[in-house]
């Protein structure tokens, strides 16, 4: 686990404030709160790569979304991935990004936010690639110009049809 107190001190006031301003059905649907899942349940749950999927927006505003690996690192979903890719240019420039993570109908995790691209000079390079290839994944850089999409969640929406199965 590499989250910080304050890492899951604000993922948990994400989760609250997004079960807040979820919309009736959502709310209805997703049993929302008692099949919410809390900030420690998200991060012990989510260690190693995990496959998501990503969607972003083209230049015509149209949708693309397709499975790739994440890791859930500080509070925060980050993908491996290179500076060419389709998805990559356009997250710099449109960053609007939605990612969903689920197990069957057991498990959902929902994102919507924004992405920004994190180079091999940026700070947090280091370590996101340290997590990756820990998990059994390779470095980015193995790819041709690696770097990282961290998403920022803008709301995050999580359904557990058994809530108690997931750790504290």
């Amino acid at each position: 686990m590499q989250e910080m107190p304050e890492d899951l001190a604000r993922l948990q006031t994400l989760l609250e404030r997004s079960i807040e301003q979820a919309g009736s059905f959502l709310r209805s649907s997703f049993e929302m709160p008692d099949h919410s899942l809390s900030a420690g349940q998200l991060v012990r749950y989510l260690q190693g790569l995990q496959v998501v999927s990503l969607a972003t927006v083209t230049a015509k505003g149209e949708p693309r979304v397709a499975p790739i690996g994440a890791l859930f690192y500080r509070g925060r979903f980050c993908i491996p991935t290179v500076a060419t890719a389709a998805r990559t240019s356009h997250i710099v420039r449109r960053p609007a990004v939605s990612l969903a993570y689920y197990q069957g109908v057991d498990l959902a995790i929902i994102v919507h936010g924004t992405a920004v691209v994190l180079a091999a000079d940026h700070p947090e390079f280091a370590a996101l690639e340290e997590a990756q290839v820990a998990s059994g994944g390779q470095s980015p850089r193995e790819w041709g110009e690696g770097v990282f999409l961290r998403v920022e969640a803008g709301v995050m929406y999580t359904y557990a049809r058994y809530p108690e199965q997931f750790p504290l």
